[in-house]
């Protein structure tokens, strides 16, 4: 069972990422699947605007491209927990929230910072998911570092990386000091 809902995770990866972020747009159109839903079932009565091309719709489509790289590494740390450490929490006598609080996401922090540090890495270093399903309402660094190579600004671009780099390698230290990866990994 497990391993087939990791698989099924896996199926929209089939497609390219492009292919994947623009269907969202005929979904959340104006004239979309979804709001001709809502409107047909009569939960609202006109179509809502908020979900295309707004920070939703980036939020959105930054769930879908990356959530995988983020559920493999759990799922590994997760399939390394011994059942029987789960058994003897159930015997002695804690709940299923109780089980997963204090057994399973603790012994699955190592899969939850190596996803946190993909996700975070390939989160800043994208702007063609903010261009587009923005609509070009919201702004990001790599987005405004694009724009400036494009008029052929490049000290500011420059500049622009650098910061980026020092912030995502500050957050990869956060992550990194909170979880000791190399420890886990080996033990």
């Amino acid at each position: 069972m497990q391993l087939a809902l990791f698989l099924l995770c896996t199926v929209p990866f089939w497609t390219s990422n492009v292919i994947r972020m623009i269907s969202w747009i005929p979904f959340l159109g104006r004239n979309g699947i979804f709001n001709q839903s809502l409107i047909a079932l009569g939960i609202v009565d006109h179509p809502l605007e908020f979900l295309l091309f707004s920070d939703f719709a980036v939020v959105i489509a930054y769930v879908h491209l990356f959530s995988l790289f983020m559920i493999v590494p759990i799922f590994n740390s997760m399939a390394r927990i011994d059942p029987a450490v789960i058994e003897a929490a159930v015997d002695a006598g804690a709940g299923r929230l109780r089980v997963i609080g204090e057994v399973v996401v603790p012994l699955s922090k190592t899969g939850i910072a190596m996803g946190s540090i993909f996700v975070v890495a390939l989160v800043m270093g994208d702007f063609f998911v903010v261009k587009i399903m923005s609509g070009g309402q919201s702004a990001s660094v790599v987005l405004a570092m694009s724009n400036e190579i494009a008029v052929l600004q490049y000290p500011p671009a420059a500049a622009s990386a650098v910061g980026l780099l020092l912030v995502v390698t500050a957050m990869v230290v956060g992550i990194l000091s909170i979880v000791d990866v190399r420890r886990e990994l080996s033990g």
